[in-house]
């Protein structure tokens, strides 16, 4: 799940998102309080609640550029890839070991 709602404005409650039984990871992109993810914090940097791995605001941006760099390093193996967001989310787990 991925949160980037508008600043101050509260998407989604702590009780919500842990009910969620599939849910892997959670990112939230508002850093003005009230966050846009309940019970995250905007400095979460894979921190794990409930089974859930955690992204504040402020701790993803360096996994960000982690994986935009190794996207576009690929991009330079082959002429043929194409990123949607599930194989980007595959790679952005395969770089933290999440299988």
């Amino acid at each position: 799940m991925i949160a980037s709602g508008a600043a101050g404005v509260q998407l989604i409650s702590e009780n919500q998102w842990q009910a969620i039984p599939k849910l892997e990871i959670v990112i939230d992109a508002n850093a003005t309080p009230p966050l846009g993810i309940e019970g995250i914090d905007m400095a979460d940097r894979g921190s794990e609640r409930n089974g859930v791995i955690c992204y504040g605001a402020l701790g993803f941006g360096g996994f960000k550029l982690e994986i935009q760099r190794t996207c576009v390093a690929k991009l330079f193996e082959s002429t043929d890839h194409v990123f949607d967001a599930l194989e980007i989310y595959a790679i952005a787990k395969q770089m933290r070991g999440i299988e």
